[in-house]
């Protein structure tokens, strides 16, 4: 009966408001009908918009991705993976995998750092809405007290009031203290996870080389440092409405009973059934928008690594720059306005039904339980108390209201989470996929598929690592019916056999470009899987690499000479959780004092640099020193680490041709065994042997000269 009188006077007014009464039938009858085709007219206008703006945004993803992010040679995920491509961006099954995942790597147990975070703040937010329920019943009693003019006692309920609010302000700043810390120690976490998988078994290698795995740095770091941020935020964002709703409705039940709370909560059911509808696909649009951001950073870096290629031939070298940079900021761009406008039709939506229309539930919600009452009349005691019941219940009902559309809304959230997740544990699983032996084949080989030699029944390709009881047993570098394909499976290199003494052995590998030379030095390494028979090669600490173009270390002359290894400051400037890895890391360092160092650049002729700079001074090498230079230091470095085997490829191709004569005979006198590819006639008399490739791919391409 009171439902109905409510209903009635609200009807009433709406009329009065808009002027409804004042209009003809025929007017009413025009405006019926223009709302009933232009509502559907409309929707149809909005669902055929939404259906080019996702088209474009598919186009403008497609045409980034496969012109300017091109496949490398394991990028064939259907024939290299098994026919497996990759996952839906979407909040599904799989997204909730991958989460797991990745939450098992940020909180590894229920005893560490990390859940004693969780747990903190899980206590601070219910705390917090302890706090909240408290405070809401000292508003309320001012209120009464105030509306009855009893002074003492709205003086005390103030008191009250700003006594709580003492601890509140802690708890409301330690919340987003605590948030930060949970970020903090998930980035930590995996950060440094992804950094042992990163550099475990080469796989960084692969990454940049063989699989189609674009802007990796990107991953690594902006991309970590996005999920760690949504996963923080979505916890804070999750429990503490959750917790509101739970203890406000408690509350609420002693004033208006829970029954009439259901209607609230109805309508919050209808509300997110209907938006989850409508949603756009949040989740895939985070991840395609990280991946053109992606794209452009690739770029920009890509820029600063060729600087002096692309100056020589500038003009109009920067300008084709300058058109490719702006080509991925305009499509990043245009994708995020893209975005936008379908957000904006979507808060639209989640701005009237979750705020606007919640509020209006909530106040007709409690007005039927007041009109009711006020109908019924009722004394000065019980005016006071349903003033103080009003003043709390319209607090705690907004509270609620406002959680309960926070968790609805939780889905924006849950989306952006969904689509960072994905780039990280794409990252995971291709890191996983790499560091499995079975796979390096099919990531070098790529779309192409295996060569045939890789198909033979009975085949084996074996790299061995000898130890060190073999090493002392007389066993050497040596190659067994070895047969090398190039990425694209061009067999370049059939049933190979060579060996390598120990001391004072060498061999000059030559041939033609594209005959296999190198690609015999990265088979040894590692680096490349070769296709057939077996390679057997002294451990890490008895054979040195030196490649064409040198790496130079960040630091000092001294951490030139020492790297591989670590020096002592980046050792004793490491995280105590890093102390184990530090110790591997320095495991069969030689050790080497000043006088050795200097005795190593002299003999290389740089003890010149000695003159300008000491040990440990520290400048940019990389632009300092001259092609020649570089290919001296890194031939220094060989000296002081003293191996049983170094392999060269083309080390010394920018020194002069006295100068490499020069270093090839301070190999020879000490007693390096060596294998190397060179080019210069002068250097032939410092080899034993010489390997040549003839790049015919006639017969078996090669032989052995003596």
């Amino acid at each position: 009966m009171a439902g109905g009188a409510v209903a009635g006077f609200l009807l009433d007014r709406v009329q009065k408001e808009l002027r409804v009464n004042k209009l003809s039938k025929q007017q009413k009858r025009f405006v019926v009908t223009s709302l009933l085709l232009c509502v559907p007219a409309g929707t149809y206008a909005v669902k055929k918009t939404l259906r080019k703006v996702r088209k474009e945004q598919k186009r403008i993803w497609g045409v980034v991705t496969e012109t300017d992010s091109p496949s490398k040679a394991g990028a064939g995920k259907g024939s290299a993976k098994g026919g497996k491509g990759k996952k839906k961006v979407a909040v599904d099954a799989v997204f909730f995998e991958r989460l797991c995942k990745i939450l098992k790597v940020c909180v590894p147990s229920l005893f560490s750092k990390e859940m004693l975070l969780v747990l903190t703040q899980g206590g601070l937010l219910v705390t917090r809405s302890l706090l909240t329920d408290l405070i809401a019943e000292q508003e309320g009693a001012c209120g009464s007290a105030l509306i009855n003019q009893q002074p003492r006692t709205f003086m005390v309920h103030m008191m009250r009031f700003s006594l709580v609010a003492i601890p509140a302000s802690v708890v409301n700043s330690g919340l987003k203290m605590f948030q930060k810390f949970i970020e903090v120690r998930f980035r930590e976490r995996l950060g440094v996870y992804l950094h042992g998988k990163y550099l475990e078994n080469r796989c960084y290698y692969q990454a940049s080389t063989q699989v189609d795995l674009p802007n990796i740095d990107q991953r690594l770091t902006e991309d970590v440092e996005n999920f760690a941020v949504a996963i923080s935020e979505l916890y804070n964002h999750t429990l503490k409405p959750f917790l509101d709703v739970v203890l406000f409705t408690r509350s609420l039940s002693q004033v208006m009973g829970y029954k009439t709370q259901a209607t609230l909560y109805g309508y919050f059911f209808l509300v997110a059934l209907t938006l989850k509808a409508i949603s756009p696909p949040l989740s895939l649009m985070h991840a395609q928008e990280s991946g053109l951001s992606g794209n452009l950073r690739g770029a920009h870096h890509r820029l600063v690594s060729k600087t002096e290629e692309i100056a020589y031939n500038d003009p109009p070298a920067a300008m084709t720059e300058q058109l490719l940079l702006n080509k991925h900021l305009r499509s990043l761009l245009k994708y995020s306005s893209l975005t936008s406008f379908q957000k904006f039709l979507q808060q639209i939506a989640d701005q009237y039904l979750v705020k606007y229309g919640a509020s209006t539930v909530a106040l007709s919600v409690y007005a039927l339980g007041t009109l009711v009452w006020a109908k019924e009349g009722g004394d000065g005691t019980q005016t006071q108390t349903r003033a103080k019941d009003y003043i709390r219940s319209m607090r705690l009902l907004q509270n609620t209201s406002k959680s309960t559309g926070d968790l609805i809304l939780v889905y924006k959230r849950i989306a952006k989470l969904a689509g960072h997740t994905s780039r990280v544990a794409e990252l995971l699983e291709e890191i996983e996929n790499m560091k499995e032996s079975k796979n390096r084949e099919t990531n070098f080989y790529g779309r192409k598929g295996l060569p045939e030699v890789c198909l033979e029944p009975g085949r084996s390709a074996e790299l061995r690592i000898l130890t060190p009881k073999e090493e002392r047993e007389g066993m050497r570098l040596e190659l067994e019916g070895v047969t090398i394909c190039a990425p694209d499976g061009t067999t370049l290199v059939k049933d190979l056999h060579m060996e390598l003494g120990h001391k004072k052995d060498s061999v000059l590998i030559t041939g033609p470009n594209g005959s296999g030379k190198s690609s015999l030095i990265r088979c040894l390494a590692g680096l490349w899987p070769h296709a057939k028979g077996k390679i057997t090669r002294p451990s890490h600490n008895k054979i040195f690499f030196l490649s064409q173009r040198p790496y130079l270390v960040s630091g000092s002359l001294r951490d030139q000479l020492l790297y591989p290894h670590p020096s002592q400051k980046l050792i004793a400037g490491s995280s105590r959780r890093d102390k184990d890895l530090a110790k591997m890391a320095s495991k069969n360092s030689p050790f080497l004092r000043d006088r050795d160092l200097k005795d190593a650049l002299a003999k290389v002729e740089l003890g010149y640099l000695l003159e300008r700079y000491n040990l440990d001074s520290k400048v940019n090498w990389e632009e300092t020193l001259s092609g020649g230079e570089k290919q001296r230091v890194a031939m220094a470095r060989l000296l002081c680490h003293k191996p049983k085997y170094a392999v060269l490829d083309e080390c010394t191709s920018a020194v002069s041709a006295d100068g490499e004569e020069k270093l090839y005979q301070i190999l020879v006198d000490s007693g390096i065994s060596f294998l190397s590819i060179a080019h210069r006639p002068g250097v032939r008399k410092y080899h034993a042997r010489r390997l040549d490739f003839d790049g015919s791919l006639k017969g078996s391409g090669w032989s052995m000269v003596e």
